[in-house]
């Protein structure tokens, strides 16, 4: 007898982080956005294979510290192996495998890199770093307080429009999907999708203006500041990567 099994595709799920207590995780929010930014810049103005190597070494090591699951990768459809693939023969033809291989390399890393920073980071964490992150804007007389307040609204209103857009999708697929035949069956639909979209959002941002103005004005008390031995270890471990990437990148 024959057994069927049907795999269940994971979805990409961004900001969401893992739940563990890993010196990791104990590290400020600040000082893991502040490293992912200076690898990042690293190594994209140096993609050579030393700088790809310690790249990966880093994200290795970040990995295995944070204890980060197998589960949190998300299913990658078979188009984009597709993708890949032609282009890989196209530069191989061309005499551009090794620039292609690179690239394809530093993009992944990099959205590693920004997947492991919200794996370990909360929201609440992150928001609550913004301000002292924006703060040497200050000097140039920029309104720093309206964009931090404004990055804050954001991030802590992102669960909340992930659930109604799954309770959306959700509704789209048990409706099913009519025959689309022609182009301009699938324009009106994408129009439909954004249109619905739009009205969930328009309807969140009322309710979270109506319950500000019930609130009031409130002064914000933020944690003080206290970095760790997991801070200081971060920052060395990515000054050494970023200095060795640059000299001898």
């Amino acid at each position: 007898m024959s057994r069927t099994r049907t795999r269940q595709r994971r979805p990409v799920i961004l900001l969401r982080p893992v739940p563990r207590e890993t010196p990791l995780h104990r590290v400020w929010a600040g000082t893991k956005v502040l490293s992912a930014a200076a690898l990042s810049v690293a190594v994209s103005f140096a993609p050579s294979w030393t700088g790809l190597g310690i790249l990966l070494s880093v994200l290795v090591v970040g990995v295995f510290v944070a204890r980060i699951p197998r589960g949190v990768v998300p299913t990658i459809p078979w188009w984009v192996f597709a993708v890949l693939a032609v282009g890989l023969v196209l530069n191989a033809a061309g005499g551009g495998l090794t620039a292609y291989v690179r690239t394809i390399l530093l993009g992944v890393g990099l959205l590693v890199l920004a997947s492991l920073v919200g794996w370990t980071t909360r929201l609440s964490d992150l928001v609550d770093a913004l301000p002292v992150l924006f703060a040497p804007l200050r000097l140039l007389r920029l309104p720093v307080d309206e964009w931090v307040t404004v990055c804050a609204l954001a991030l802590r209103m992102l669960p909340t429009v992930r659930a109604e857009m799954r309770v959306l999708f959700a509704a789209r697929k048990v409706r099913g999907r009519p025959g689309i035949r022609n182009p301009a069956g699938w324009w009106h639909e994408a129009i439909d999708a954004v249109g619905a979209v739009v009205s969930v959002s328009m309807r969140k941002v009322r309710d979270l203006g109506d319950a500000l103005s019930v609130r009031g004005p409130r002064s914000a008390t933020r944690p003080p500041l206290r970095l760790r031995l997991g801070d200081v270890v971060t920052v060395l471990v990515v000054a050494g990567a970023c200095t060795v990437i640059t000299v001898w990148g």
